[in-house]
């Protein structure tokens, strides 16, 4: 069964080590406090989350950790299988879902 893309960010959050915010109303309009991390936030809950499945901004969050991450390199070689034809490359990372995917798939791994 394919999970959802709420699903797969929510585990992206987790791997990255950012709260996946789990709201309670405050009574003041747009006042609210995280029941996981219990920080108090203001604002429009819809976009506390980082989308990494379907925004180019959340794809960029994305590549700049698996860049800076230890495990780069292997990250990399683990997705090209060697020298692969750059429609491949384009095809398998450089899209917000593709690369949500084989973060968690090989994050997951260890």
């Amino acid at each position: 069964m394919s999970e959802t893309d709420e699903q797969l960010n929510k585990r992206l959050h987790e791997l990255m080590g950012l709260c996946w915010h789990e709201l309670t109303a405050q009574g003041l309009p747009h006042w609210y406090i995280c029941k996981n991390c219990k920080s108090e936030i203001h604002g429009d809950p819809s976009l506390l989350q980082i989308d990494f499945v379907n925004t180019w901004e959340g794809f960029g969050i994305l590549w700049e950790f698996t860049q800076q991450h230890e495990r780069w390199e292997e990250f990399i070689q683990n997705q090209l299988w060697g020298v692969m034809p750059i429609q491949t490359v384009l095809e398998n990372l450089v899209s917000p879902p593709a690369l949500a995917k084989a973060v968690m798939e090989f994050f997951e791994k260890k």
